[in-house]
């Protein structure tokens, strides 16, 4: 089958959801669109995702219990489209043909919404390939590395610092405060988890004058 080219460049992007529970297909679809995504089709079965890729998506998120077959079977249907498979499924040989077959991503359930906000940051950095004309070592580790710790970042502090965020939301300063850290170090590695999409900022208004930015964990 062949599908309708995607957007032109600077459009919005554009996805399938493939998940036949309405409550998590109205999830990711709230969780898309607010990252800037267009929803092209919610599609519940096997039959109806492959009317769906008429409509040319970028990006597929792919269940794999479907009611009309298995979701792996859309893999060689799907070719060049960036597909993340959102399942329950956590057996050796349906990774593996998932993975083998194509899927880009393999989300087991139940996870998080920041695990959902990593393999959207991963789809963004690989559809930013095609912005260049040949690609370094360091563009490849950067987008096939998950989670990579960003250069100069100590493991043993980043684990100190996400500690000390379950206990609820902190700012720059109690964060370096509790843990013996500057205020810049601790603001490095707090932005550096941000960017993972791991914790989120808030205004905190407190005391008169600016508001306290506040760093929380992802649900």
């Amino acid at each position: 089958m062949d599908r309708v080219p995607g957007p032109f460049p600077g459009t919005p992007e554009r996805a399938l959801i493939v998940e036949d529970d309405p409550r998590v297909a109205s999830l990711h679809r709230a969780f898309l669109e607010t990252e800037g995504l267009e929803v092209v089709g919610v599609a519940g079965s096997l039959e109806a995702a492959l009317e769906a890729l008429e409509l040319g998506p970028d990006l597929v998120l792919l269940d794999l219990y479907l009611p009309d077959g298995h979701g792996l079977d859309l893999l060689p249907v799907l070719g060049s489209v960036y597909t993340v498979v959102i399942t329950a499924a956590k057996d050796v040989p349906t990774v593996e043909r998932a993975l083998l077959g194509g899927a880009m991503d393999y989300i087991v359930k139940p996870f998080g919404r920041a695990r959902l906000r990593e393999a959207l940051a991963r789809y963004r950095a690989f559809r930013s390939l095609r912005a260049k004309e040949r690609v370094s070592q360091e563009d490849l580790d950067r987008l096939l590395a998950r989670r990579r710790i960003q250069k100069g970042l100590d493991p043993y502090t980043l684990e100190r610092v996400l500690a000390f965020l379950k206990g609820g939301g902190r700012t720059v300063e109690e964060v370096a405060r509790a843990l013996g850290l500057s205020r810049v170090t601790a603001w490095r590695y707090l932005e550096a988890l941000r960017l993972e999409g791991r914790v989120r900022t808030e205004s905190a208004y407190g005391t008169p004058g600016r508001p306290s930015r506040v760093y929380r964990l992802e649900e």
